[in-house]
């Protein structure tokens, strides 16, 4: 038997609405007022032809790039064995070292800290407070991918979380693409469980 989305929804509709009058008898159910969306004041250009012939040739300069090894954050969900709240970039997408500058590494500019208030309160008021976001950021295992060009490795950095769980690195390295690079694990207390920025 096939049964159609509209049909579906209108089945729904009235099963919640038969248990809204058995659970609340007397509560008459509120029209719904779909409101158009707020207008915005939005000034819209179109491309010339010359931006337009621009854009493309930048958008085709990165075909393929998706493979290229990456620099970032990530927080590792144990009970899951997945990462979460990773923000990772290109290496081919800086153009010198912005990290540690006396030993020249690349890392992504985002903080962990900041990336999880903002996720946080997404998923508070987005997904009703359900998701991965719970708690302090630091009391979820956490690293940081930096590259060192001068050498060219990779520095999985990360606390002393990664002995209990070492299932992780594995995910670290699809995600950024560090398989077929030469790349290392490093712990600091930094990113240890519990500890918050210095």
């Amino acid at each position: 038997m096939y049964i159609s989305e509209e049909e579906l929804q209108r089945i729904v509709a009235l099963a919640v609405k038969k248990a809204l009058e058995e659970i609340l008898p007397g509560v008459k159910e509120e029209p719904q007022v779909n409101e158009p969306p707020a207008a915005y004041n939005v000034d819209v250009k179109n491309f010339t032809e010359e931006e337009l012939k621009e854009a493309m040739r930048l958008m085709e300069s990165n075909r393929g790039k998706d493979g290229e090894p990456k620099v970032g954050i990530f927080w590792y969900d144990p009970q899951k064995n997945e990462l979460f709240g990773v923000r990772s970039h290109l290496v081919s997408d800086y153009v010198k070292p912005n990290a540690r500058s006396e030993f020249g590494c690349v890392s992504c500019s985002e903080m962990h800290e900041d990336v999880w208030k903002k996720e946080y309160n997404r998923q508070k008021f987005k997904h009703n407070g359900v998701g991965p976001y719970r708690g302090a950021y630091e009391m979820t295992p956490r690293g940081r991918i930096f590259y060192d060009p001068e050498t060219d490795v990779y520095t999985i950095a990360v606390g002393q979380w990664i002995e209990q769980y070492p299932q992780a690195v594995a995910l670290v390295e699809e995600e950024f693409n560090l398989k077929d690079t030469c790349h290392e694990v490093k712990t600091a207390y930094h990113w240890d469980i519990g500890q918050k920025w210095m």
